[in-house]
């Protein structure tokens, strides 16, 4: 009797533990699932890209610098200077005029935008043409508002939303100049780069 009752608590352990071994190795749901979010949703708006960093770190570097027209950096910026400026360190060639930067990249539907998109608006007379460029640098849960960094007339470079009612009228539309797939930067590029300037 009382071996059978050991063989039986003994049994009992062991499959306790088994059943508990189990279970602490399952995987937790996915949070965003459990939630019923659309991940690729999410995922889509992400930048996974460290050249987009890079030139967004870079682009910083220059907040507070002042405004003036036809100026193309460093010590002073118009807004399509300023972009231009910005993607030339980082091998990209863009044109000298906002109103022909669209032209230099992949038109971006306003859902799908990324940080390093190029961002066009209405000018100062809000009339259907480019007026103004920026560079955004980081996009709103909902997808269809961002914050861009510009050279702005009054205040240098500087970060506005997309949700300021002088730039909510006068969207016009975004480019993508980096794509995904371009090889990126080596650090040793980065290093040359850094000491040349």
């Amino acid at each position: 009797m009382k071996l059978f009752s050991k063989y039986f608590v003994f049994t009992l352990v062991t499959i306790s533990s088994i059943s508990f071994t189990t279970h602490a190795t399952n995987p937790e749901p996915e949070p965003n699932k459990a939630k019923g979010i659309n991940v690729s949703s999410i995922v889509s708006k992400e930048n996974n890209n460290p050249q987009i960093d890079n030139l967004l770190n870079f682009a910083y570097k220059f907040k507070g610098v002042p405004y003036r027209l036809g100026a193309n950096g460093p010590h002073r910026f118009d807004c399509s200077g300023f972009t231009s400026y910005v993607f030339k360190a980082f091998g990209y060639n863009l044109a000298r005029r906002a109103s022909l930067q669209v032209h230099n990249g992949k038109r971006v539907e306003r859902g799908n935008l990324k940080p390093g998109d190029l961002v066009f608006f209405g000018g100062r007379s809000n009339r259907a043409g480019i007026g103004h460029v920026g560079i955004i640098t980081e996009v709103d849960e909902n997808g269809h508002d961002f914050s861009f960094i510009h050279a702005s007339t009054r205040n240098g470079i500087t970060v506005n939303h997309s949700t300021n009612s002088y730039y909510r009228v006068r969207y016009r539309g975004a480019c993508r100049v980096i794509r995904a797939n371009e090889p990126q930067l080596s650090l040793l590029d980065e290093l040359k780069k850094s000491i040349n300037e």
